[in-house]
């Protein structure tokens, strides 16, 4: 009997301590952006306390972020939120001639 099943977990998504899909990506994003910060901050001669109490806050406030976005939408929630964005609410239509030649061919043979 095999110590250990190899195939588990094929079709799954990618998960990290509960993330999921993309949303591995966005933390990972804020934690260069996090980083970045720090490092700006340091060098431009803010006080290290100081420095260290925004990171972190900074951090905190991200990293709450990103597990309030993956709990609210899930693996492919947030495309799919920003694509119900990007849709149209109404479809409008200014001419009768759509409604006049729906019986005819779109081909144009009779």
């Amino acid at each position: 009997m095999p110590l250990y099943d190899l195939n588990r977990g094929i079709n799954k998504p990618v998960e990290f301590k509960g993330l999921v899909g993309s949303n591995i990506y966005f933390l990972a994003a804020g934690i260069g952006l996090v980083f970045a910060l720090f490092v700006t901050c340091y060098l431009v001669g803010v006080p290290l306390v100081l420095t260290v109490l925004v990171t972190f806050g900074a951090g905190g406030g991200m990293w709450a972020g990103v597990f309030a976005l993956n709990r609210r939408y899930g693996e492919h929630g947030l495309m799919k939120a920003a694509a119900r964005r990007s849709s149209p609410k109404y479809i409008t239509n200014r001419h009768s001639r759509l409604f006049q030649r729906l019986n005819e061919d779109p081909a144009g043979r009779a």
